[in-house]
C-alpha cells in the first residue's frame, strides 16, 4: 500500500532541502513537556523515531549527540532513505536506521517511543494520514512519550491562499515554475498591497521548498482547537508548544495577551484568539498520551533541572540583572547551578521565578541538559565526521543548537578541507586562493562560537 501518487511522485523527483529543525530538538522540547506537567524520558537514553526524516539531516545530529539513544527514521522516498542511510554510514553513526516506510501500514518496532517528531508532515498528508498519524502516536508513544507535531494554521494561511491561486493561473497560462510566476505576480501587485511581503516570504523560500510546501499537492491548515479536538478523540492530549514562548506569538505585546488572558479564561480558546488576532501561520506542538501522569500545578523546583541560556534582551530591570549574570557564560547552556552560584545574593525561589518568566517569555533558552564548548579556533581546524560529509556534499552544516547553517557554494570548498590536517594558516592560505572574497578569520571564528568543530 503506498501514499496516493502526486504526494509519492513529488518526494521520489524533488529533493527536500536537508535542513535540521530545531523545534524537534528532543533537549527542547522536554524542557517544553515540563513545563506543561510531563516529565519525559532523558533523551540521552531515549528511542527516538522520526516519521517523514527525508535525507536524515534532522535525525543523524540527534542519534551522534546521544550515542546511548536508538533511532528509527521513516519516510515514503525510498531515495531520501537510502540518502539518509549513506550518510550515517559515512558519519560513523550506529545507532540511527532508516526505513522506507508509509506510515498507514508501517508497523514499529523498536517501540514504544519516547520522542516521536513529525514535523513539516502533518499539513502536506490527506485526512486518513493524518488519522493514522494521531493513531500510530497513541498507539506507539511509552507512558511519559511525547510527540512533536508541527501544522500550518488556518488564520494565518487565509491571505496566502489567493496568492498561490493567482500564481497556479500564471504558472497554467506561462508555462513557467512556481518562482517565474511569483515574480510576475509581484511586478503587476499594488505597492501598498500586504500581499507583497506573502511573495516576497514565498520567493525567500525557493523552488523546491515552495514545490513541498505552499504549492505542494495537499496543503491543508488547521486551527489550533480543531488539531487539539482531534487529538483528544484519538487519545492525545495537547501539552503546548515546544518553545514556551511560542505559546503565544511573539508579535503580541504583554498589554495585548494581558488583555485577551482577562476575557478569555479558557487557554486553548484564548490560544487560538492570540492565533488569529496576530495571523499565525504555523505551530509546533507537543502530545502526550491522556493516560499519561500530567501536574495541573507548575513546581518551581523543575527549573534546577534545566540548563539555561541567553535569549532575548529583557527591559525590565531584574530580569536585567538575571539575563547579564547569564550572558557571562555565552556561548555556553549552562546548569541553572552555575547561574545561582553567579547570583549568591539572589533568593533561589525568586530566581527560580524569574527564569520561568524568562522561559516564557523568550528571554531565557532552555534545554535538558548543559552544552558548553571551546568557542575558540584551535590551531587545526576539525569538523566531526558528519559535518565533514555534509560539507563536501554542500549541504547545511547543523551547528550544537541544532541550527542549520548554510553557505554559499565556494564555502565548501574550505569547509571541505576542515578534517584536522590543515593548520588554521594553511587554511586560511587556501580560502585566499579558492574564494578571495571570503573573510576568513571572522567567518572562521562565527564557525567555532556555534560549535561548529570537535
Amino acid at each position: 500500500m503506498t501514499m496516493q501518487d502526486p504526494i509519492q511522485q513529488l518526494y521520489e523527483s524533488t529533493i527536500y532541502p536537508a535542513m535540521s529543525h530545531p523545534l524537534s530538538d528532543p533537549a527542547v522540547s522536554a524542557v517544553a513537556a515540563r513545563i506543561g506537567g510531563l516529565k519525559t524520558a532523558h533523551p540521552a537514553k531515549a528511542r527516538i523515531l522520526e516519521i517523514g526524516c527525508c535525507s536524515g539531516h534532522n535525525l543523524i545530529p540527534l542519534a551522534i549527540r546521544w550515542p546511548d539513544s536508538e533511532c528509527i527514521g521513516i519516510d515514503l522516498a525510498a531515495s531520501s532513505i537510502q540518502s539518509a542511510t549513506r550518510r550515517a554510514l559515512a558519519a560513523g553513526v550506529g545507532n540511527v536506521n532508516f526505513q522506507v516506510a508509509d506510515l498507514r501500514d508501517y508497523q514499529a518496532h523498536g517501540g514504544p517511543f519516547d520522542f516521536i517528531i513529525a514535523h513539516g508532515f502533518f499539513s502536506w498528508v490527506p485526512d486518513e494520514v493524518k488519522a493514522r498519524l494521531l493513531t500510530f502516536c497513541r498507539e506507539n508513544l511509552a507512558e511519559n512519550g511525547i510527540a512533536t507535531v508541527s501544522f500550518n494554521l488556518e488564520c494565518g494561511w487565509k491571505p496566502r491562499i489567493p496568492v498561490i491561486e493567482k500564481t497556479r493561473v500564471i504558472q497554467q497560462f506561462k508555462g513557467c515554475d512556481a518562482i517565474v510566476a511569483l515574480e510576475i505576480l509581484r511586478s503587476i501587485t499594488e505597492p501598498d498591497s500586504r500581499e507583497l511581503g506573502i511573495i516576497d516570504d514565498m520567493l525567500a523560500k525557493g523552488t523546491a521548498i515552495l514545490a513541498c510546501d505552499d504549492f505542494g499537492p495537499i496543503n491543508d491548515p488547521w486551527s489550533l482547537e480543531r488539531f487539539v479536538q482531534v487529538a483528544e478523540y484519538t487519545g492525545l492530549r495537547w501539552l503546548g508548544e515546544t518553545a514556551p514562548a511560542e505559546n503565544f506569538p511573539n508579535s503580541l505585546s504583554d498589554a495585548v495577551i494581558q488583555k485577551l488572558t482577562e476575557t478569555i479564561p479558557d487557554r486553548l480558546a484564548l490560544q487560538s484568539a492570540a492565533d488569529e488576532l496576530a495571523g499565525r501561520a504555523f505551530r509546533s506542538g507537543m502530545l502526550c498520551r491522556t493516560d499519561a501522569f500530567v501536574e495541573d500545578a507548575i513546581h518551581l523546583g523543575m527549573i534546577f533541572d534545566f540548563a539555561v541560556k541567553c535569549g532575548d534582551t529583557p527591559s525590565e530591570s531584574e530580569a536585567l540583572e538575571v539575563w547579564q549574570a547569564l550572558n557571562h557564560f555565552t556561548p555556553a547552556c549552562v546548569a541553572m547551578s552555575d547561574l545561582a552560584k553567579s547570583l549568591p545574593a539572589w533568593d533561589l525561589r525568586c530566581l527560580a521565578t524569574k527564569v520561568f518568566e524568562g522561559i516564557t517569555r523568550g528571554w531565557i533558552l532552555a534545554r535538558i541538559e548543559p552544552l558548553i564548548y571551546a568557542p575558540q579556533v584551535s590551531e587545526f581546524p576539525r569538523l566531526s565526521a558528519f559535518r565533514l560529509e555534509c560539507a563536501r556534499g554542500h549541504l547545511p552544516l547543523v551547528d550544537a543548537w541544532h541550527q542549520p547553517c548554510r553557505f554559499p557554494e565556494a564555502h565548501h570548498a574550505v569547509l571541505s578541507q576542515m578534517d584536522g590536517r590543515m593548520s588554521r594558516a594553511e587554511l586560511a592560505n587556501f580560502a585566499k586562493s579558492t574564494c578571495p572574497e571570503l573573510a576568513f578569520e571572522p567567518w572562521i571564528r562565527h564557525l567555532a562560537e556555534r560549535g561548529m568543530f570537535s
